[in-house]
This record gives structure tokens, C-alpha cells and sequence, in this order.
């Protein structure tokens, strides 16, 4: 099959050189047998010297799109338009051009838990709409969009047990937000060493000690504002970002050199080995992570990056967890900070039992939960 694909291929901009989803989207289509023509976001934006999702790259990716299909499809016929777009990088008329040639087009998308809003437009364009997480379905219908569960996954070739000695008993690779925060500090509270990875840990460069200065300025405005305010609600709301800020710089404060800035793609898988017991959290505030704002929880591409390099990890329980693992059994699960704590001391204290979850998780990621087999069982899916 001649598939189309265009996406951006980094899960977040604050990680330098990342290339995830060109290793967990792209080169698996290729390694199953497809001829697939790429068309990546941050090369278009790269070209004009314009900013990835301004308005202009909208307009200038939208005409750069519709211009290279149309050639490419002439000169050999595509059977697959796939995409990771939001409503912030196409225009729709694009989508309809595309349409009206008669190739089937699907759009990937995640983060629908908390971040629907970011394709609530588009989505009706598209013959289907591929979702990681399970319940996103209901967001789907509620906009008379197609919609495909198509869970998250990783590429063996990328994450995969590279056998060393370890270095950290405790470790989190990922960005500082939601109750995140929270429970590090609970860690550390309980003589646990914790080192963390990514986004916000530290303040953000370039230019740490401007945004820091920056950071306390928004919060002197937002406790005086905090005084004016009558709604208890936005009152609850604000208070709750300041609590959460203050936390987050106490953790600063006291750990400086257990936080470090974001590692890259291949930094992280090893240190994802060389972790006795690597942290996930799948809890995220329910509209755009905006403290105070409610708590869900969805799969995160942790969830199987962990696993798939033969280590051992520990998450919040939810239900759609059962559908990729035996809890405590494959990966280690905890519904408040006293399990999260308890189960760390114990599997710390036994290497034995820790050792055979390892094991497991690590059949049940390369049996199950490879890139490589998402497209086949999609593909099969979509051939009905």
C-alpha cells in the first residue's frame, strides 16, 4: 500500500532532537511493508523560518500539503492519506480537496482526555479518526466523527532492554505538571530518592533566570488578584495554581541535583534501564492541565516505553490498564501515595520479585504492544 503520512515528529518541542513519533509511526509502516511518502511539519516550518502552529504555518503548510499530494498522487497513486494534525495546523479546505480524490484518510490523535478541543474541528473531515484512548469514543460521536481505538504502543527497535548496571532507584522522565509535583514530593518526604526528567523540573531555558523572575511576578499578580476575587470557584482556581507553583519551586529549592532539564530519545531509554523502578502518572487536570481544573487519567506512550525496555514500572490504577497488562503482575499499579510508597520499599527491598515483573512486562510489550503490530491489526480493521 502507498501511503501518505505528514506529522510533526516530536512529542513535545522541549525535548531536544526528539523523534518519536517518526520512530513509532513511520519507520514501523515501513518495516511492515509499505511504501510510505513523508511530508514532516518541522521541516516545513524550518523552510520558511516560521514558528510550527503560528497562523502563518497554518496557511503556508496547508498550500505546501494540498501541492505536494497532488503531485505525488499523480505521479503514483496514494491508497492511505494518514495524519497526526490538529485544528491548528490545516486548513479544511485541504482536507476536502484530499477528499474529493477518493483516498481514505485517517487522523491520529491522544491526549483526547484532556485536549479534545484541539481537533474537535477537523475531525468529521477524516473517513477515520484513530484514538489511544478508549474512552474518547464518546467524544467522537457526541461530533459525528468516525472513530477507530487505536491504542498507543512503541517501536522495538528503538526501546528494548540494553542490560545495565543501575543508577537510580527512582526515576520520571516527563514534563512537571498535574499532580505530578504532589507525589514526588511525598517520595522525597519518605527518604525516597527520586531523579526527574523533562519540561519544568528546572526552569526552562534559554534564559532560566528571566522566566524564574517572570514566574515570581505572575505570582505576586495572581495572590493580589486572589484578594479581588468573589467567585469561589475562580477563587479555588487560583489558589490552587499558586499552591501548585510554590510546590513546584520547593521541589526546586531542595533537590537541585536530582531535577534535570528534558534528555533525548535515546538518553531516555537508557535510563529507563538503568532504573530499579521507573514513576508514571496517568492522571493529567481535565481541560488543558490548568490546576484546580479536576483530575482524569489516560494511557500515556510511558506506559509501554517502560515495559518494552525490560523495566519495571509503577502507575496510578485505572481500569483501562487491564487491557494491556496483568496489574501487578506485568507492571506495578497504586491508587494513592501510601500504596505508591509501600510498593516501592518492598520491590526496592526485593530484587528477586521486582526481577520477574520485569520479565513479564517485557513478553507481554514485544508480544503485544509494538507499533508494527497496531498497523497490522489497524489495517486488518479497516480491510472489513
Amino acid at each position: 500500500m502507498r501511503i501518505f503520512l505528514t506529522l510533526h515528529p516530536s512529542t513535545n518541542l522541549s525535548v531536544p532532537g526528539s523523534m518519536t513519533w517518526y520512530h513509532n509511526l513511520y519507520e514501523p509502516l515501513l518495516e511492515i511493508g509499505h511504501e510510505v511518502f513523508l511530508l514532516r511539519m518541522d521541516e516545513i516550518a524550518l523552510k520558511y523560518k516560521i514558528p510550527f502552529r503560528s497562523k502563518k504555518f497554518k496557511e503556508i503548510f496547508s498550500n505546501e500539503l494540498i501541492t505536494i499530494f497532488r503531485k505525488e498522487h499523480l505521479s503514483k497513486p496514494f491508497d492511505f492519506f494518514f495524519s497526526y494534525l490538529t485544528d491548528l495546523d490545516i486548513e479544511d479546505c485541504v482536507l476536502q480537496s484530499i477528499k474529493g480524490i477518493g483516498v481514505p484518510m485517517a487522523n491520529f490523535s491522544c491526549n483526547n482526555t484532556h485536549q479534545f478541543h484541539l481537533i474537535e474541528h477537523i475531525s468529521p473531515l477524516f473517513d477515520y479518526n484513530l484514538h489511544s484512548e478508549k474512552d474518547a469514543e464518546i467524544k467522537f460521536n457526541s461530533i459525528r466523527a468516525n472513530h477507530v481505538w487505536f491504542p498507543m504502543a512503541v517501536n522495538p527497535k528503538y526501546y528494548y532492554p540494553q542490560n545495565l548496571e543501575f543508577k537510580y532507584d527512582l526515576s520520571f522522565i516527563g514534563s512537571a505538571y498535574s499532580k505530578r509535583s504532589y507525589y514526588i514530593n511525598q517520595l522525597v518526604l519518605n527518604g525516597l530518592s527520586v531523579d526527574c526528567f523533562g519540561p519544568n523540573w528546572l526552569i526552562n531555558k534559554p534564559n532560566p533566570r528571566l522566566k524564574k523572575f517572570k514566574k515570581e511576578i505572575e505570582r505576586y499578580l495572581n495572590l493580589t488578584s486572589l484578594f479581588f476575587t468573589i467567585n469561589n470557584q475562580k477563587r479555588f482556581i487560583q489558589s490552587s495554581r499558586i499552591q501548585y507553583d510554590d510546590l513546584l519551586n520547593q521541589l526546586r529549592e531542595n533537590n537541585r541535583n536530582r531535577f534535570h532539564y528534558p534528555v533525548t530519545d535515546f538518553e531516555m531509554v537508557r535510563i529507563f534501564n538503568q532504573t530499579r523502578i521507573n514513576l508514571g502518572f496517568t492522571e493529567v487536570f481535565s481541560f488543558n492541565n490548568i490546576p484546580g481544573d479536576g483530575l482524569k487519567q489516560h494511557v500515556h506512550l510511558r506506559e509501554f516505553e517502560v515495559p518494552m525496555t525490560g523495566g519495571l514500572y509503577i502507575t496510578n490504577y485505572f481500569e483501562e490498564l487491564e487491557l494491556f497488562y496483568q496489574v501487578d503482575k506485568e507492571i506495578l499499579t497504586y491508587r494513592n501515595e501510601f500504596e505508591l510508597i509501600d510498593k516501592i520499599m518492598f520491590y526496592l527491598n526485593h530484587e528477586k520479585e521486582a526481577l520477574i515483573i520485569r520479565q513479564n512486562a517485557y513478553k507481554r510489550a514485544i508480544n503485544c504492544h509494538s507499533y508494527q503490530k497496531r498497523f497490522q491489526d489497524l489495517f486488518k480493521t479497516l480491510d472489513k
